[in-house]
C-alpha cells in the first residue's frame, strides 16, 4: 500500500532591489517555483520583517539608496535580530573579490553577479531553500533528542571527544547532586574516574570490556555508553542506571552459593583425604577390586569438587559487580606460561604440544589470571580429548585491531549438531560423555573473554580434530589525555 508523499509548503522569496526592471526580471525567474514579494529598498524590507513571518530566501541587491544590502545583512545577523537564520542571496553588479568577501563575511549565504541568467538565480535560490530546510530538520531533531534525553529516567551525560561533558539531563543533576549547568563543561575523568579510560577508548572506536559499576554517594549505578550522533557537539552518551537493589540481591545470591559450596566441599575434601590414605596402603593392603572401586570413588569425588568450583567461578563471573583486573600485558607471555605449566600433562598423555610464538609483542588490556584460566581450560580440554600420539598446536597472531589465539588438536572432532551449545552452561559433547568434566569450562571461557570485550568460537570436523579460538581487542594507541577542565 502506497503512502501519500508529504508536500513541502511553497517557498516564499523576497526580492529587494531599487531597480524596478531588475526586480521584475528576478520575479519572472522565480514566480513559477515560489511566491515572490518585491521591495524597493532596505528600509522597506526591514520594516516588513518586524510584522511578518520571515521568507525562505531573501534576494538582496547590494547597492541601494538609504539602507544598503550589506547593512540589511549585518542587521539580520546581529544578536538582536529574530531573523538571523534567513538565507540571503546577495546580488552585486561588480564581481570584485573584495566585495564578495565582504558580503559573505557579513553573513550572506551566497552571491550572484549581475547580469545573471534567470536559471542561475532560480537554481541558487532553490539550493538555499533546500539547505535551510535540511538545517531546520536537523535542529528540530536535535531539539527533540534533547527533550527526550532530558526526560529520560536514567542519568545521562553526553561527552565530546576530549571527555568534557556537553549535556546533562535532570536525573544526572539529581544523581550527582549539582545543577545540570554546573555538570556541563566538567571532565568525565574528574567526575567518574573509574570509567573515564573505558569511555574514552570507546570514543576511539575500540572495543573494550564492559564499564564497571560505579558508586555515587550511597547508590550503585551500571554505566553504559552509546553513540551520540543526534547531538552535534557530542561523541557519546553515558547512561547511569540505578542497580542498587539488584546488586544487593545478586550479592545475597552469591553469598548463598558460597555457603552451600563450603558446606559441600568440606565433607568432600575429607572423603578425598581418607580415600587417598586408603589407596596409599597406610591402612593395610587392599585387593585389586577394592583398589579399583576406591579409585573410581575418588574420581567421582574429584568431579563433584570440580563441579562445585566451576559453579562458584561462573557465579562470580556473572556477578555484575565483579570486574576484571585489566592491565596492559603481552598476551604471548600469558600463553607461554600456561603452556609450560601444562607440559607435564601433555607428556603424561603421550602428546606433542607446539606453541607458535608471535614475532612481536601482542599487547592487550586484560586480567592476567583470568586469561590464564581461559588458556588452561582450552589447552586442558585439548589434552583431555586428544588420544595418545596426537598433537596440539597453540598460536597467537594479529588480525588488524584484534588478537586471535587458537588451540587446535587432532582429537575426534565434535558433531555438528553439538557445536551451537558448546559455550552454554552444562553442555558436553555426546561423543566424549565418558570423559570427566563439569560442562562449565567453555561457559567460563566465554564469560571471561566477553568480559574483556572479545569473542569465542570453534571450528571442528568429525575425525579431523577441533580448533577453539578467542579474540581480544589489541591496544596500540593510548587514549588522549583528558583535560581536567
Amino acid at each position: 500500500m502506497s503512502h501519500p508523499t508529504r508536500l513541502e509548503p511553497s517557498p516564499t522569496v523576497w526580492v529587494v532591489d531599487d531597480s524596478p526592471l531588475d526586480a521584475r526580471q528576478a520575479e519572472l525567474a522565480l514566480r513559477d517555483w515560489c511566491s515572490v514579494q518585491i521591495f524597493s529598498d532596505g528600509s522597506a524590507v526591514l520594516e516588513h520583517f518586524s510584522a511578518h513571518p520571515a521568507p525562505d530566501v531573501l534576494v538582496l541587491d547590494w547597492v541601494m539608496p538609504g539602507v544598503t544590502g550589506i547593512e540589511v545583512v549585518q542587521f539580520l545577523r546581529s544578536d538582536k535580530s529574530p531573523m538571523a537564520d534567513v538565507p540571503v542571496l546577495l546580488l552585486t553588479a561588480r564581481g570584485e573579490a573584495q566585495q564578495i568577501v565582504e558580503g559573505l563575511s557579513a553573513g550572506a549565504n551566497d552571491y550572484l553577479a549581475k547580469p545573471y541568467a534567470p536559471e542561475e538565480l532560480r537554481a541558487r535560490a532553490q539550493a538555499l531553500v533546500r539547505s535551510a530546510r535540511l538545517t531546520q530538520r536537523a535542529v528540530a531533531a536535535e531539539r527533540a533528542t534533547r527533550e527526550l534525553l532530558a526526560s529520560a529516567p536514567d542519568a545521562l551525560l553526553a561527552i565530546d571527544a576530549t571527555g568534557l561533558i556537553s549535556f546533562a539531563n535532570e536525573e544526572a543533576g539529581r544523581v550527582f547532586r549539582m545543577p545540570c549547568e554546573t555538570l556541563s563543561g566538567q571532565s568525565i575523568e574528574r567526575l567518574v574516574p573509574s570509567i573515564a579510560l573505558g569511555a574514552l577508548r570507546r570514543l576511539e572506536g575500540q572495543s573494550r570490556p564492559p564499564l564497571p559499576d560505579v558508586t555515587i554517594y550511597d547508590r550503585i549505578y551500571a554505566p553504559s555508553i552509546r553513540s551520540a550522533a543526534a547531538l552535534p557537539d557530542s561523541n557519546a552518551i553515558i547512561a547511569f542506571r540505578d542497580v542498587t537493589d539488584r546488586r544487593q540481591q545478586d550479592r545475597r545470591r552469591l553469598d548463598f552459593y558460597s555457603i552451600i559450596a563450603h558446606d559441600l566441599r568440606s565433607p568432600l575434601t575429607g572423603m578425598l583425604l581418607r580415600t587417598d590414605r586408603l589407596l596409599s596402603v597406610k591402612r593395610g593392603p587392599l585387593s585389586s577390586d577394592a583398589t579399583n572401586d576406591l579409585q573410581k570413588f575418588m574420581a567421582n569425588i574429584q568431579s563433584m569438587v570440580g563441579l562445585i568450583n566451576g559453579f562458584l567461578d561462573l557465579a562470580r563471573l556473572e556477578d555484575p559487580s565483579s570486574t576484571v583486573d585489566a592491565i596492559d600485558l603481552d598476551l604471548a607471555d600469558v600463553v607461554a606460561n600456561t603452556v609450560d605449566d601444562l607440559r607435564p600433562l601433555v607428556e603424561a598423555g603421550k602428546l606433542s604440544l607446539e606453541w607458535c610464538a608471535p614475532e612481536t609483542d601482542i599487547k592487550v588490556l586484560g586480567d592476567k589470571v583470568r586469561l590464564g584460566q581461559v588458556l588452561a581450560n582450552l589447552i586442558g580440554n585439548a589434552i583431555k580429548y586428544t588420544p595418545p600420539g596426537g598433537k596440539i598446536v597453540v598460536e597467537t597472531k594479529l588480525l588488524e585491531n584484534l588478537v586471535r589465539t587458537t588451540v587446535s588438536d587432532t582429537g575426534p572432532g565434535i558433531p555438528r549438531e553439538a557445536v551451537p551449545g558448546l559455550f552454554l552452561r552444562f553442555t558436553r559433547v555426546p561423543a566424549t560423555a565418558g570423559k570427566t568434566g563439569t560442562g562449565l569450562g567453555l561457559m567460563i571461557v566465554r564469560e571471561i573473554v566477553e568480559a574483556h570485550g572479545g569473542g569465542v568460537g570453534v571450528e571442528t570436523e568429525l575425525g579431523k580434530g577441533s580448533t577453539f579460538w578467542f579474540t581480544l581487542p589489541r591496544i596500540d594507541v593510548r587514549p588522549p589525555k583528558v583535560s581536567n577542565g
